[in-house]
């Protein structure tokens, strides 16, 4: 009886030992972004239809934008350790987090370190400033967020984002006009729904340049900003993050970050001398 009761935990000892054996090579086996990327030698960024950001020449399937030259150059800084491309991961701004958490992305350019993305990923940088401005109704005049921040202004922001934030914090007494889409956002102010709109100033240039018809393009005082972060994986291994936060500042503070904006801007028919004077970074 001694002997079958031996035997029985000697075989559940066993299995235990294969199950936690089986469990540690498995999740050894799986790589991290930095060992993903020098087996594959590609860099997967992640890609969103948003210009001046990401997007495609028409009639053409080459990615463009200020972001895809900040990719470029990544890649080049990366070939000492064996990458020899990139390429582009579609995402949008609601599911990038998921994406990176899941492996699918390597890191996506101008996030928002919000403590709710921070619970799934982790963040490098920052790049740059996210700065905030409005675009006004051509019947409506203010030039300070004091004068935005009355129940009888209507601000449109898109729901759910860094805007409807950012009203919160600037004009908390206006009245939110939260919209889903962002076409629909500028479209609000020059049929009269809303009296303005609050977008970043990279948005807000490419907004008036498709909107003419919209009124005063403002820049509000006190400046108001928010860092923007490149969205990496949340990992033990630590490297791609690492190297993704110094890539960040060392072009960020030589100002090659500025300078791809801009070029970015006009590169779709916006001129550097349009450009507002704080136009900041």
């Amino acid at each position: 009886m001694r002997m079958k009761s031996t035997l029985g935990l000697a075989t559940l000892a066993a299995a235990a030992f294969s199950f936690a054996l089986t469990a540690v090579s498995g999740s050894s086996s799986a790589q991290s972004t930095w060992d993903r990327i020098k087996s594959t030698n590609t860099l997967n960024a992640g890609c969103i239809l948003h210009v001046p950001y990401w997007y495609k020449k028409k009639g053409s399937d080459e990615w463009v934008g200020w972001a895809i030259e900040g990719t470029k150059q990544m890649a080049k800084d990366l070939k000492p350790v064996g990458v020899k491309g990139w390429q582009c991961e579609m995402t949008t701004w609601g599911t990038a987090a998921l994406g990176i958490q899941a492996g699918k992305l390597d890191y996506l350019f101008a996030m928002q370190a919000t403590p709710v993305r921070a619970t799934a990923i982790t963040f490098a940088g920052p790049l740059y400033n996210h700065g905030f401005m409005t675009v006004n109704n051509k019947n409506f005049k203010a030039r300070t967020w004091a004068d935005y921040d009355k129940p009888s202004v209507k601000i449109a922001v898109i729901g759910g984002t860094s805007t409807a934030m950012v009203r919160r914090f600037v004009a908390p007494r206006a009245t939110a006009v939260e919209l889903p889409k962002a076409a629909e956002v500028p479209l609000s102010v020059i049929a009269g729904r809303a009296d303005a709109m609050i977008t970043t100033v990279i948005n807000g240039v490419v907004a008036k340049q498709k909107n003419p018809d919209m009124g005063d393009f403002v820049i509000p005082t006190p400046l108001f900003s928010f860092p923007a972060y490149v969205g990496v994986a949340n990992e033990p291994d630590k490297r791609f993050r690492d190297f993704v936060h110094w890539w960040a500042e060392w072009y960020r503070l030589r100002g090659q970050v500025e300078r791809w904006v801009k070029d970015g801007l006009i590169g779709i028919g916006i001129s550097e001398d349009s450009l507002p004077e704080k136009f900041y970074f």
